[in-house]
């Protein structure tokens, strides 16, 4: 039984891998949908249990009670004072409306859930609400109380069931597919450069990371070259760039002299 728990940790290595907002968002919309089944089934039956135990106490409690009060007026009756008090009427009211709400709760906890489609519908819908409101509280407050409470948790999670029971290199991973997302990202979204402002004058592009390298372009002020996301330091502690010009014309820069865009 253990074992087939601690393979469910399994499932929580995909969300481990997302966005902390989207993890958030995902485990919060499927523990809402999951709980639509539970109220469905079980809450109806809870409702009815507890309604009938509450009505048998009250009924139970109040027959002592009235019967102390029956003895107690029947006193005042033989003293000739025959008006009830306002505090007997009260108590009995309260059994009274006690009494006829539990029945009600236990009466309609045995009616069948009608138009079920619509409550899975709700469901839905406040599973969504909720999906997209939890996480943004979550991330923007980080320091509340529930912010610590769900940091503690995927830190349960991760760390203990995960990395420690599952043995699997979480972080390794994570590290892993961010890095590929920032590489795609970059090839995607390619950083821009163009001259610093001591440099307005020109710079040199070269088909070598060094100052010895042949000059294959020039870079004025106001050009833009693309990144090709690579880098080189030569021997003389120079950092260069490797570089597209808008001609098409590839080389490699100074870092120094450049600043993105």
């Amino acid at each position: 039984m253990e074992t087939i728990i601690q393979q469910l940790f399994w499932l929580w290595v995909p969300l481990a891998l997302l966005p902390i907002w989207l993890r958030i968002a995902i485990f919060t919309f499927i523990v809402i949908i999951l709980l639509r089944p539970v109220l469905f089934q079980l809450a109806p039956r809870l409702i009815e249990l507890v309604s009938n135990l509450l009505h048998k106490a009250v009924h139970y409690l109040s027959y002592p009670v009235m019967v102390l009060f029956h003895r107690f007026l029947t006193r005042r009756r033989t003293q000739g004072n025959y008006q009830i008090p306002s505090w007997i009427e009260g108590i009995e009211e309260l059994f009274a409306l006690l009494l006829k709400a539990f029945s009600k709760a236990e009466l309609l906890s045995k009616k069948r859930t009608r138009n079920k489609a619509r409550w899975k519908k709700t469901f839905r819908l406040v599973g969504f609400a909720f999906a997209i409101l939890l996480p943004l509280a979550i991330v923007n407050n980080p320091t509340s109380s529930y912010s610590k409470t769900w940091d503690s948790f995927d830190k349960w999670l991760t760390e203990e069931k995960v990395q420690k029971d599952l043995g699997f290199d979480i972080k390794g991973y994570q590290g892993t597919l961010l890095a590929k997302i920032e590489e795609a990202s970059a090839k995607v979204n390619p950083k821009e450069y163009t001259l610093t402002k001591q440099y307005k004058s020109g710079g040199n592009i070269r088909s070598t990371p060094s100052l010895n390298g042949k000059i294959v372009a020039d870079l004025v002020a106001d050009e833009t070259v693309t990144s090709l996301d690579e880098e080189s330091t030569d021997d003389r502690g120079i950092k260069w760039l490797k570089i597209e010009t808008e001609t098409g014309e590839i080389g490699w820069i100074s870092a120094k002299i450049v600043e993105e865009k």
